[in-house]
């Protein structure tokens, strides 16, 4: 394949499932601009509140809509709209992270002091560390558990309680750069779930050597069939409403007293974790690290350039200024969070190294001083006319 990035933000074609126009231009960027000039908003609207309508629970018996809850800025925004402006009665669930922060903690009770209700999952962490290491060294995909159980879980929680209106998010494909099946679409389906969400593995496959189907319990995925004669709705917040993550930090701090984390920078130490934000993936240490350097690994972009990408669409930041921060933060290798890596997976550090090796794409790394960095030559300024072929498939 050609390797090139997009002319306007600083995604590259190795990203799984983007596509690019004969400019250059990332689908993600077009989609943004799109956004901007061509959708119509209130339209949307008009058909989130015709559904609230439908879901609604008249005599107030039971809660009229599940919003799965990370405690961080973007759920918050959507917790404090779906009842402030929609009149909803949300039920928050929040599938505890392997190893939760205490700024994520104070966040999530946080947002249950504000008057909401909310149903915390905590798996049995054997199974859970167990299904993460498994990810880690068969997927290169070290929160497997957490990315599915949150929506395998939810599920449960939703036909359990009879909730079936679902109401996630963003919906990253199109927002970031991928299939554009649902930028017109509000429900998504099962098959999209798998297809994109698990990259491809239906969960009844964990089940066997490793686990057994009581082991995997939050993780079971109810067939079609299933989904069907619950009456489960999915759909996710961006499509109604244009996402955009500072006024949904805005509405977080103002409304509902979010706090964000002071953020050193990597040469300052362990807070960092990649990213130059203070307010993103505050609950979750494993997203904020391993997660984004199996990205850099697998893809040849991390953290910062997946933040940097967004302010600059946003005209935040420049290009230019998108760059620096990607150069700082891409190829942050976890040095600071390794011991907690090594511990959660009781693995030896050749162990973990041994992964690491295996899941770093040759095509466009290389090892410096122990550390894999895109190889000399692998730039931003590589454009679709001036692209360099490398030996890869998209596989990883």
């Amino acid at each position: 394949m050609k390797l090139f990035y997009c002319k306007r933000c600083l995604m590259p074609s190795t990203r799984p499932r983007i596509t690019f126009n004969e400019e250059g231009v990332c689908n993600a960027c077009v989609w943004a601009e799109a956004k901007k000039t061509t959708v119509d908003w209130n339209a949307r609207w008009k058909e989130l509140e015709q559904l609230c309508d439908k879901h609604r629970c008249a005599d107030g018996s039971n809660w009229d809509v599940i919003v799965p809850c990370s405690g961080g800025k973007d759920s918050y925004h959507i917790a404090w709209g779906i009842k402030n402006k929609l009149d909803m009665h949300p039920l928050l669930v929040y599938l505890s992270p392997l190893l939760p922060t205490e700024i994520g903690r104070r966040n999530l009770q946080n947002l249950i002091d504000q008057g909401f209700d909310l149903i915390q999952i905590r798996p049995n962490s054997h199974v859970y560390r167990t299904l993460h290491k498994k990810g880690f060294i068969e997927q290169g995909r070290p929160q497997l558990a957490f990315v599915t159980g949150i929506t395998t879980a939810v599920l449960k929680i939703a036909t359990g309680l009879n909730v079936p209106f679902i109401l996630y998010g963003e919906e990253g494909e199109s927002e970031y750069g991928g299939k554009m099946d649902y930028a017109h679409t509000a429900q998504f389906d099962r098959e999209w779930t798998v297809d994109i969400c698990f990259s491809g593995h239906d969960t009844s496959e964990y089940i066997g050597e490793d686990f057994t189907a009581g082991d995997l319990k939050w993780w079971h995925l109810p067939s079609n069939e299933d989904l069907d004669k619950a009456g489960v709705f999915l759909t996710h917040w961006s499509y109604f409403e244009n996402w955009h993550h500072i006024l949904h930090y805005e509405t977080a701090k103002e409304k509902l007293g979010f706090q964000p984390v002071k953020v050193k920078s990597i040469e300052d130490g362990v807070t960092g974790y990649a990213t130059y934000t203070d307010f993103t993936s505050l609950d979750d240490p494993f997203m904020r690290t391993l997660h984004t350097h199996l990205m850099f690994l697998k893809f040849g972009f991390g953290r910062g350039t997946q933040e940097a990408t967004n302010d600059v669409r946003l005209g935040r930041m420049t290009r230019e200024q998108g760059i620096e921060e990607a150069r700082k933060y891409d190829s942050y290798d976890c040095h600071d969070f390794l011991d907690r890596i090594l511990d959660v997976f009781h693995m030896t550090e050749e162990e973990y190294r041994q992964v690491i090796d295996k899941w770093a794409n040759k095509s466009i790394l290389e090892k410096v001083d122990g550390r894999w960095q895109l190889k000399t030559g692998i730039d931003h300024g590589l454009s679709m006319d001036n692209a360099i072929e490398i030996d890869y498939d998209g596989s990883y």
